[in-house]
């Protein structure tokens, strides 16, 4: 803007930006996408949004709702935050409630005691995905509970059965193979085995490693430690000597000296920056996709290497605890999800079929007396 002595900032500015970048500058797609949520930004703030909400890649618009809906949603807030959930939950509960609010006030409804089962109907059929409604039903289950509303309407939502997922998980050889294929005579391929080192032997969370600085990692005492961003808790064990190894090869080697950032892992080209969790889920992926390792149906992003490791652990009759301490897992009972894919385990805790009784033994209970099952 100063080059082409401009004052104020445009979206239309914002525009030719970008395609300076694309057009003069030829930058790769990556840096035209960093540019695009520069300018994204930048219109947010022109928007009359502001804080956190300008800085999101989806922010939250300004809904047209009512004084009392407004009302509703600050108390429904204070409600989420009181029960412990997380910033990244109450954000998309209370956004999925704006969005059925605002649709109940464009039909003439501005109060939640003017609320009935018709109107209702109305919206939840307007509403873009069935997500929606499942997210309302606790929000529902607050006004009746709090006495804003004297029907519990959260009645009218039933859950859906969720469909069972399974975890990709790659085999301890796949791993190895991952981990050879990284090229060691680049400075790009030194930085990021050292990535994969973390994710691949400790199951370090891909936004915990973004988030590394050098007061997480005592070389000297070969230590690793940090305060998980997910649970807000503290996770540590010892540094072993191949993720050791690779670190300081890319301290000493590899990373800019010149730059004044505590965060471990920066970018390699200028303007040199801290590495985002999304940066490195790319480069997994990628290094995950030209290792040689079949990935025909399977998951190759960042968080594989965690399902893996738990799957391995639990495959190996490690104790529940143990892997829920390595994985950081604040409760026992996360780790059941990965339990489901050690089918090995899973047969030798077979329930009996019980026989057909009463009115479904009448159902299969053919003409002559045999069973069909």
């Amino acid at each position: 803007m100063i080059e082409n002595k401009l004052s104020e900032y445009t979206p239309e500015i914002g525009k030719k930006f970008v395609e300076h970048c694309s057009k003069q500058l030829h930058l790769c797609q990556s840096r035209i996408g960093i540019a695009n949520n520069i300018v994204r930004k930048f219109n947010n703030l022109l928007n009359g949004l502001d804080g956190k909400d300008a800085l999101k890649s989806n922010p939250q618009k300004a809904f047209k709702l009512s004084d009392d809906f407004k009302r509703v949603l600050v108390k429904y807030e204070e409600h989420c935050k009181s029960i412990g959930d997380t910033e990244e939950t109450i954000y998309i509960n209370l956004r999925a409630c704006s969005i059925l609010l605002e649709k109940l006030y464009s039909i003439k409804c501005s109060s939640v005691k003017d609320l009935n089962v018709t109107l209702l109907q109305k919206v939840f059929i307007k509403l873009p995905s069935q997500e929606y409604w499942f997210r309302a039903k606790p929000f529902f289950t607050f006004l009746f509970q709090s006495g804003e509303l004297n029907r519990d309407y959260s009645k009218l939502i039933m859950y859906r059965k969720k469909r069972t997922k399974y975890p990709t998980i790659y085999s301890i050889d796949e791993i190895s193979k991952i981990e050879k294929s990284i090229d060691l005579n680049s400075p790009t391929g030194i930085r990021n085995y050292a990535i994969i080192l973390l994710l691949s032997r400790y199951g370090i969370r891909p936004c915990d490693v973004a988030r590394l600085t050098f007061d997480n990692i005592d070389l000297e005492n070969n230590r690793i430690h940090f305060i998980q961003h997910k649970t807000n808790e503290p996770w540590e064990a010892e540094l072993i000597p191949i993720v050791k190894n690779a670190l300081i090869n890319y301290i000493d080697n590899v990373r800019p000296k010149s730059i004044n950032n505590t965060r471990l892992f920066l970018t390699l080209v200028k303007p040199i920056r801290e590495m985002t969790f999304g940066t490195i889920a790319t480069i997994v992926n990628d290094l995950i996709a030209k290792s040689g390792v079949d990935i025909s149906n399977r998951k190759h992003g960042a968080r594989v290497f965690r399902a893996s490791i738990a799957s391995n652990m639990i495959k190996d009759n490690t104790s529940t605890e143990v892997v829920r301490r390595v994985l950081g897992h604040s409760t026992k009972y996360a780790i059941q999800h990965y339990a489901k894919i050690d089918i090995e385990s899973l047969r030798l805790c077979p329930l009996e079929v019980p026989k057909p009784s009463g009115l479904f033994a009448n159902k299969l209970n053919a003409k002559a007396g045999v069973y069909y099952v």
